[in-house]
């Protein structure tokens, strides 16, 4: 048979049968631990554990043998659906020689939304730092660490009020640089943890560098050796490592904050305590690729565990709705459908929050930062669509009816539309409010949107707060003609910056409410715009407020 035919006979397009010839790929190797268990390799980095008895059977595939022979020659007590399943699974992860996986370089991509630029030097850099330190007893440092992480708890605890109000307020220019070079700081060391953390246990991390996570910044190292170290408590300290730098910082933070006379070291010390704690429960959500999935799948032992997971979520999907074949599940616990599930709507709440908090960011910037934000909602939404369009071709060349498909299908998107189009959904605009000679007008920066406030429309005055926003009044708006105005830095952004005054235009006049006068000097607004349904907020929020500097400009 030649190559392009056993290609086609094993190939990820077509279902295994028992005529299948299966080939094993030529980057795989095979490597024995010290506790007698093997690693399969690809392209020398660790793709999971397995028995002897998977490494003959692995080693047998040599694109003549069939399946049926395999089967019987190595797992004749098996159920064949329960044999073929185990050969999908080799297929999956890039054992077979039709997968055509190549290991990730200085550049790589991997789906949706995550971009890596990463030196590959990693393995040297880490060996120096870790030089001169042994390997670490887990039990010596978790006791410390666990006593630190409750007496920060309780800090914060009891400063729960000054961390109310530390939030919802604006922070001083020279502080919130401070806090944000110290977080960055912390990222790099959280990222170092987890690579001197496997260097001292004896592993090797193999890509360190950039990356671009669901839109956002962050650094990484690869870890993937960690599959090498024969403890599983070992590999989930490799993958907690990190959360543990930040968690320590942020609980010494809370107990320093206690300690601390200073108003301006207090502020800093508890928003860092903060921002530590909600960087440890961003990184320990199971269902995306951080370290909290990581140390889950070392714990259990199960390589691959989310794909596999989604895998069976999607399988459960497609026949629930379109009656697709049976499938054996690729992840034999209980809770595999639902995991995957939470895996799949996960990411895609993590990017639609990070487009949302982008748009916001560059609300203001003028006409050309809003062509950047409609064309990266555009770019979200395309491969939104086209992971959903590849799906529905997975699902309809699985055999299913196809005029089940069709008819489901189009009930669905019809669903779709009828909800987006019915659904209310409130709309409101954020602007700034100063005082101004007696009254209380709104204003925005000069490059900013200009929206339509109709007149007698509910505002809610607010604080300015880094992270939350606390009302301390209500009013209803009068629009009027824009006029310049200088106006405390604060009022648009959540920043105090002393007596700095910047440029801004007044779009409206509020009526404040008569016991709320006396609170009011400069801060937040969100007036009420009313109601439209999801569609029209959507095209309102993401393409017409926007455009309007451009719109408005011709």
């Amino acid at each position: 048979m030649s190559r392009s035919a056993r290609r086609t006979a094993a190939g990820t397009s077509a279902p295994l049968d028992d005529e299948a010839r299966p080939r094993l790929a030529p980057a795989v190797t095979f490597e024995k631990t010290d506790e007698g268990r093997w690693i399969a390799m690809l392209h020398g980095v660790p793709s999971s554990r397995v028995s002897g008895g998977v490494v003959a059977l692995l080693s047998s595939m040599d694109g003549e043998t069939t399946l049926r022979d395999l089967h019987l020659r190595f797992a004749a007590s098996d159920p064949r659906p329960t044999f073929l399943a185990l050969i999908e699974r080799f297929r999956h992860s890039g054992l077979l020689d039709d997968a055509h996986r190549t290991p990730p370089g200085r550049v790589s991509f991997r789906p949706p939304f995550t971009v890596q630029f990463a030196t590959m030097r990693a393995p040297a850099i880490f060996a120096r730092l870790s030089a001169r330190a042994a390997a670490p007893s887990l039990t010596r440092l978790a006791l410390p660490l666990g006593i630190l992480l409750c007496a920060g708890l309780l800090a914060a605890a009891v400063q729960a009020h000054d961390i109310r109000q530390v939030l919802t307020s604006p922070l001083p220019l020279t502080e919130l640089m401070i806090l944000v070079a110290v977080l960055a700081s912390l990222t790099l060391l959280h990222e170092c943890a987890h690579g001197i953390t496997l260097t001292r246990f004896g592993g090797s991390p193999r890509r360190a560098g950039f990356m671009l996570i669901y839109l956002a910044p962050a650094f990484f190292v690869d870890v993937t050796d960690g599959w090498r170290l024969g403890e599983r408590r070992q590999r989930v300290a490799v993958a907690l490592a990190g959360p543990a730098v930040h968690g320590a910082v942020g609980a010494a933070g809370a107990l320093a904050a206690l300690a601390t006379p200073a108003a301006e070291a207090d502020r800093i010390l508890l928003l860092l305590a903060f921002s530590c704690a909600g960087i440890v429960v961003v990184n320990l959500i199971p269902f995306v690729r951080f370290d909290g999935y990581l140390a889950l799948m070392s714990a259990l032992d199960e390589p691959n565990l989310r794909d596999r997971a989604m895998h069976d979520a999607r399988h459960a999907l497609a026949r629930m709705l379109f009656g697709g074949p049976r499938a054996e599940r690729r992840l034999g616990r209980w809770w595999s459908v639902p995991f995957g599930l939470a895996s799949i709507i996960a990411p895609v709440a993590l990017v639609l929050v990070a487009v949302a908090r982008i748009a916001d960011a560059l609300a203001g910037g003028g006409p050309v930062w809003g062509l950047v934000t409609v064309a990266l909602g555009a770019t979200v939404a395309s491969v939104g669509i086209a992971i959903v369009v590849r799906g529905l071709g997975r699902v309809l060349r699985a055999g299913v009816s196809p005029l089940r498909f069709g008819l489901v299908t189009a009930a669905l998107t019809a669903a779709v539309a009828t909800a987006g189009a019915v659904i209310p959904v409130p709309l409101s605009a954020t602007y700034g409010f100063v005082a101004e000679r007696g009254r209380v007008v709104l204003v925005q920066a000069r490059e900013a949107p200009r929206a339509g406030i109709p007149a007698g429309s509910p505002v809610a005055l607010t604080t300015n707060g880094i992270l939350v926003h606390e009302q301390i009044g209500a009013g209803t708006a009068t629009p009027r003609e824009p006029r310049s105005i200088e106006a405390p830095v604060d009022a648009l952004l959540p920043v105090l910056a002393g007596d700095a005054m910047t440029e801004a235009v007044i779009v409206a006049e509020v009526e404040v409410d008569v016991a709320d006068r006396g609170a009011v000097v400069s801060g937040r607004a969100r007036v009420d715009l009313g109601t439209r349904s999801l569609w029209q907020a959507v095209w309102a929020r993401g393409v017409q407020a926007p455009l309007s500097p451009l719109l408005s400009d011709k």
